[in-house]
């Protein structure tokens, strides 16, 4: 009884041991298009990050905005600046947006 319960805590230690020294390489760099200041080009836009509800497939851009960077799995797609003040465009996707960066124009 004593060498199965010596067994099993050896087992559990080495066990947390590589979890432990998996978890700082498990964990994937952050992509800088996630951060609006990436899109914002040295102040030329304004950009502001929102997530979006669950099972969203379309998003409405309102015309007097740049252009928006919206994510969708592991994609990224950039509406054109010729959208801008074109009147209200409507992006369809195959997959769930995870999150809408939109981004206005600045006096700069």
């Amino acid at each position: 009884m004593a060498r199965a319960r010596l067994a099993l805590t050896a087992a559990a230690l080495a066990g947390a041991a590589l979890l432990a020294s998996a978890a700082p390489g498990a964990a994937c760099p952050r992509d800088p298009r996630d951060d609006p200041a990436t899109w914002e080009y040295e102040g030329v836009y304004d950009c502001t990050k929102a997530t979006v509800g669950h099972g969203v497939r379309t998003y409405t851009k309102p015309s007097p905005v740049a252009f928006v960077v919206i994510k969708t799995g592991k994609t990224y797609f950039v509406s054109e600046l010729g959208d801008a003040n074109e009147g209200d465009r409507t992006y369809t996707f195959d997959k769930n947006i995870r999150f809408v960066i939109t981004c206005n124009f600045t006096d700069a």
